[in-house]
Order: structure tokens, then sequence, then C-alpha cells
């Protein structure tokens, strides 16, 4: 069984791992993107993927924040 720091390295890594693929993977969306003809389909989806994007940042930001120790400071 593992302890309660070794639980949570494994969670803090996985959290990271998925993000960083996550990120990855969306990282073809963009030239994708582009190849849409309708202008307006393409604005719309840029938006959605750049605020994706925010949140998946965001993910990685506070539990990195929450491995250093300083999970309840505002970002």
């Amino acid at each position: 069984m593992q302890d309660a720091t070794e639980e949570q390295a494994q969670a803090i890594a996985t959290i990271k791992d998925a993000c960083h693929r996550i990120a990855h993977a969306m990282m073809t969306l963009q030239p994708a993107i582009a190849k849409l003809s309708d202008p307006g389909v393409r604005s719309d989806l840029y938006e959605t993927v750049y605020q994706l994007t925010a949140q998946v940042e965001s993910v990685k930001k506070k539990v990195i924040r929450h491995e250093k120790g300083d999970a309840n400071k505002i970002l």
C-alpha cells in the first residue's frame, strides 16, 4: 500500500502528464481550423481552442502551486 505522499506524488505526475498530452494534441487543431472555409466557424473555433488552452494551463498552474505547497495562495 502506498503512503499518502507517494499517492499524492503519483496524482500530481498524472495530472501534469495529462495536461502535457492535451496541450500537445491541441497543437494539431490550429492548422486544421485554418483550412476551414467559413470565417465565422474558424473564428468561433479559434476562440474555443484558446479557452480550452487557458483552462489546461490553469490546471497545470494550480497543481504546480499545490505541489510547491502554495495551494491556498491566489494566482
